[in-house]
C-alpha cells in the first residue's frame, strides 16, 4: 500500500469516528470519556494502555468481550468503541504492524464492533470499493 493511500484510510477513519461522536452523542471524539461511566471509562483506559504496550489484538479481542457481556447501555459501549478505533488510528504504521495489525483491520473493526450492538457506519462515511 502506498503512503498516500494509507493516509487517506487514517483520514477517512478518524473522520469516521469524529461523525460517530457528533452523530451520536453531539461530541468530539477526544470528549467521549464524558459519555461513559465510571467503570467503562475504566476499561477503556485499561484497553488504551494495551494498545500503547502494543497489545493490539488482545485488546480488541478484550473490547469485543465487553460488547458481548452487554454489561452497559447502547450509549457507553458506542463510545468506548469509537474511543478505542480512534486512538489506535493515530498510532503509527510501523507501530501497526510490528503489532501484527493494519489500517485497514482498524475500519473493519470499527464497523464490526458498531454491528454487534445494533449501529451501523453510514454508508456516506464509508471506503469505496
Amino acid at each position: 500500500m502506498y503512503y498516500y493511500e494509507k493516509d487517506y484510510l487514517m483520514r477517512l477513519i478518524h473522520g469516521i469516528a469524529q461523525t460517530l461522536a457528533c452523530l451520536y452523542f453531539g461530541k468530539k471524539g477526544d470528549t467521549l470519556p464524558a459519555v461513559m461511566g465510571q467503570v467503562a471509562r475504566a476499561d477503556n483506559d485499561y484497553l488504551l494502555r494495551m494498545i500503547d504496550s502494543g497489545q493490539i489484538n488482545a485488546a480488541e479481542d478484550r473490547l469485543f468481550e465487553l460488547i458481548e457481556s452487554g454489561i452497559w447501555d447502547t450509549d457507553q459501549t458506542a463510545a468506548l468503541i469509537i474511543s478505542f478505533y480512534d486512538y489506535l488510528n493515530v498510532k503509527k504504521d510501523d507501530f501497526l504492524e510490528s503489532s501484527g495489525f493494519s489500517r485497514a483491520e482498524i475500519l473493519q473493526g470499527l464497523d464490526e464492533a458498531l454491528r454487534m450492538i445494533g449501529k451501523t457506519i453510514p454508508e456516506y462515511l464509508k471506503m469505496p470499493e
